[in-house]
């Protein structure tokens, strides 16, 4: 009994001392704003508000324009990140500066609803280091950079979601087009990026691994995602009006000595990766899935574009319930593939060449309930396999590959 009321009085006695948790601070940043970061006197630089900002702390920062580089400061934790958001939603908030905007460092941080600008100065736009684990960028526009916009050294569990992503660009007088990726991701664990939209780059819209770095990634999925390009409308950033600046929707490297980097890309729209400039090597893909990796590619669409799925051993690719129309050739597997998997896929109209062998051999392929618009390829000779004209579709002209009531695609 005497040591319940002991512990009862010293449980008051902290709490008469202070020691009860420190609550959540909110900090105010506004444009023009020249207080000590209180709602009704905000600071005037997002920055300002890291300096001083704990974990479990939100930085609040009201519609304008911020030119001014951001780092931070200080982790949060887990139940208690840093959460930096724009205080009336995605859009109102633009912050800018010539080259690097933006570099985070520091694990639990959460962005929201940003605008951040590169002006294409010579570096990206955001950096996020290797100890940047667990960041989520949500409803986030990123944009020109002269390098890659969104680059992304080894953290883990990284969320970018509901973000536009677009305008990396370089170009070089002397050796013209050069590599700037959307994003580039280098040996990160647990990266997820969903319902983004991804445009207009000089390299990939996504890039695994470019260095093959140790320990090596795993666990990447990409879902509900655009990733395009087109001719530009104007000059841009040194490239002329009417050029296709790009290479590849998704480009994965994996170093051979790591273990298999795992990747799931679901449910994502890939358009225009074609007629690239002369400076860009042949054989252009949306997917370019290849070394050392296990890929699942599942209710992807692929159109105007050279070649859909370029795959290539080592790799291990099962592409399933894939639409692909407009597309010089669905398929090219390289460098005698195995276990090449292509279950319940539909080509459409405009595909001449619906499989290419390069230096690899039909036997690698496992092909299963293919729909093909046309005859059937001799890589399809399986008896699931299935030639049909345009009556099987709801309305193929219109490249709704919906079967038709009645076709005899169903079942």
């Amino acid at each position: 009994m005497k040591s319940k009321i002991f512990v009862l009085v010293g449980a008051l006695l902290g709490v008469l001392n202070g020691a009860l948790p420190a609550r959540a601070s909110d900090w105010y940043v506004a444009p023009g704003g020249a207080g000590s970061g209180t709602s009704g006197a905000p600071f005037g630089r997002v920055q300002d508000a890291l300096n001083v900002a704990q974990a479990g702390d939100t930085i609040i920062v009201r519609p304008g324009t911020y030119n001014e580089t951001l780092t931070t400061i200080r982790a949060g934790a887990a139940g208690a990140p840093i959460v930096i958001r724009a205080e009336q939603g995605p859009g109102t908030v633009l912050v800018t500066a010539l080259g690097r905007v933006a570099t985070i460092n520091h694990p639990y941080t959460i962005v929201d609803g940003f605008i951040f600008d590169g002006q294409y100065g010579p570096d990206r736009t955001i950096r996020v280091t290797s100890t940047a684990n667990f960041l989520v960028l949500r409803n986030t526009e990123v944009r020109r950079a002269s390098r890659n916009v969104l680059e992304i050294f080894g953290p883990t569990g990284v969320l970018i979601e509901n973000c536009l992503i677009h305008h990396a660009l370089q170009f070089d007088p002397i050796e013209g087009r050069l590599d700037a990726h959307g994003i580039s991701a280098g040996p990160v664990h647990d990266l997820t990026i969903r319902n983004t939209e991804i445009h207009t780059f000089s390299g990939d819209g996504l890039q695994v691994d470019p260095g093959r770095s140790a320990p090596g990634w795993t666990n990447v999925l990409v879902e509900h995602s655009r990733i395009w390009l087109q001719p530009l409308p104007a000059a841009e950033n040194g490239f002329p009006a009417g050029v296709v600046p790009g290479e590849n929707a998704i480009d994965t490297k994996a170093g051979s000595g790591f273990p298999r980097a795992t990747i799931v890309l679901r449910d994502i729209v890939a358009s225009g990766f074609k007629d690239l400039p002369s400076s860009v090597p042949p054989n252009q893909a949306a997917f370019n899935l290849k070394e050392n990796i296990d890929a699942i590619v599942d209710g992807v669409t692929v159109y105007d574009s050279e070649i859909a799925f370029r795959l290539r051993a080592p790799a291990l690719v099962l592409v399933k319930n894939a639409v692909v129309f407009n597309t010089l050739k669905a398929v090219r597997y390289e460098n005698d593939i195995t276990n090449l998997r292509f279950w319940n896929n539909t080509i459409g109209v405009n595909v001449p060449t619906v499989f290419e062998a390069a230096s690899a051999s039909p036997s690698g392929l496992d092909i299963r309930n293919l729909l093909v618009l046309g005859p059937l390829p001799p890589e399809a000779s399986g008896g699931s396999n299935l030639s049909v004209d345009a009556g099987a579709f709801v309305n193929a002209a219109a490249n709704d590959y919906h079967l038709a009531a009645g076709s005899s695609a169903i079942d």
